[in-house]
């Protein structure tokens, strides 16, 4: 094995956060390889043009207002911002009468005022806290909705601290990476050369305090002195450790809660204005956008999320019903619903889920604690930031720092 003062490091997985956390070591004078089990960067960003120019997000969408370090990287890596147009943090709900804008914004405010009085509530799960106060029952439901789609999950399990997060409604600026989300990870990888390595799934890790190999599913070994493990907590029981990692590390990467999401994406006869609606029963929301020169798009897109939406709108079974119900919901557009792109993190077999939902400090803090050789990175290790793509970009910097 390769000891102590041996400068390689091996990163498994090249999303954002492994190829953030290799090209932080790489500007220390690290030497560095990347292992990415798909045939392509970017982990759960992706992203395509459609024939019509489009740019359309398979993965992660939205860059919102308090993302600080993700636009300051994107910037070093000569990654420009899209405006887009839309606000993440302003959809207009339909479906529930009386649940316009306006009420939802002041039941808003009584969730914030509740939990500064109070910041044990946000300990209470989302469905808890909402349905505890006296707020309009319209109001009430559009909030259940929003947090829903936006953690992916139903409130029954997402912290109702997470509100102050997925349920305030603003209209502050949401942009995407220009020419797409995935530029960023192009760009990284780009600038780490042969040192990324594509189609190379880890299964095996044999290590002690000062070293490691990582062996593939071919049987080739990787060797260095530290390693960053940057993949999600759903496909660690892939890989075997020996010796095992300890119970507290297993226990606490077992425990991330993951969301489940869908995205529906309709080509436009015409580039609409920007739009954003939100389907409050059926638990999603679309929106058309501005692209490269703040061109409006031609390009409805939707996020549906979680189980029960997901169930309702039968994704399983392709895009039929969920196309139906964009139709009736959005009769302004002109659809080209022959052209429609249906995609969903669970057939990711990379991933199999969305992202994380509402882990406890506690859960964080065990998450990102190295060991050995090891420091770990990826969105659920990221706390207020887990989900995101600053999350995910958070916690590279993260680990690379505490490889040194």
């Amino acid at each position: 094995m390769a000891g102590r003062d041996d400068p390689k490091v091996v990163v498994v997985g090249a999303g954002l956060a492994g190829l953030t956390a290799a090209a932080m070591l790489q500007r220390a004078g690290r030497e560095v390889t990347v292992l990415e089990a798909r045939d392509r960067v970017g982990g759960r960003t992706w992203s395509r043009t459609l024939d019509n120019g489009a740019v359309v997000e398979m993965g992660a969408e939205f860059i919102l207002p308090d993302n600080r370090v993700i636009r300051e990287l994107a910037s070093e890596f000569g990654v420009d911002l899209w405006a887009k147009g839309v606000r993440y943090g302003n959809r207009e709900p339909r479906g529930v009468e009386g649940a316009n804008s306006a009420a939802v914004t002041a039941a808003a405010a009584a969730v914030d005022e509740t939990l500064e009085s109070d910041p044990s509530n946000g300990l209470l799960t989302a469905a808890e806290l909402l349905r505890s106060l006296d707020i309009d029952p319209a109001a009430r439901e559009a909030l259940l909705a929003r947090v829903e789609i936006s953690a992916a999950s139903d409130a029954d399990g997402i912290l109702a601290e997470s509100l102050s997060r997925l349920g305030h409604l603003d209209d502050e600026p949401s942009p995407s990476l220009a020419g797409g989300n995935q530029m960023l990870s192009l760009a990284m990888a780009e600038s780490l050369g042969e040192g990324v390595r594509l189609n190379d799934p880890v299964t095996q890790f044999e290590w002690s305090e000062d070293s490691i190999e990582a062996t593939n599913a071919s049987g080739e070994v990787h060797r260095g002195s530290r390693c960053v493990l940057a993949l999600p907590a759903s496909v660690f029981d892939r890989i075997e450790f020996s010796p095992a990692l300890p119970a507290a590390k297993r226990a606490a990467i077992a425990s991330v809660g993951y969301g489940h999401a869908a995205k529906l994406f309709v080509p436009l006869a015409e580039a609409p204005p920007v739009s954003a609606v939100m389907n409050v029963p059926e638990r999603y929301w679309c929106w058309t956008e501005t692209g490269e020169g703040d061109r409006p798009m031609p390009l409805l897109s939707c996020f549906a999320g979680s189980p029960g939406s997901l169930a309702a709108l039968e994704v399983e079974r392709g895009p039929e019903k969920w196309l139906e119900s964009v139709v009736r919901l959005r009769p302004d557009l002109a659809l080209l619903p022959d052209r429609t792109i249906l995609s969903t993190w669970d057939d990711d077999p990379w991933v199999g889920a969305a992202y994380s939902v509402s882990p406890t400090d506690e859960l964080t803090e065990a998450l990102h604690e190295p060991v050995g050789p090891f420091a770990f990175a990826g969105e659920h290790t990221a706390g207020p930031f887990h989900g995101l793509m600053e999350g995910a970009v958070r916690s590279g910097i993260t680990a690379a720092a505490r490889l040194g």
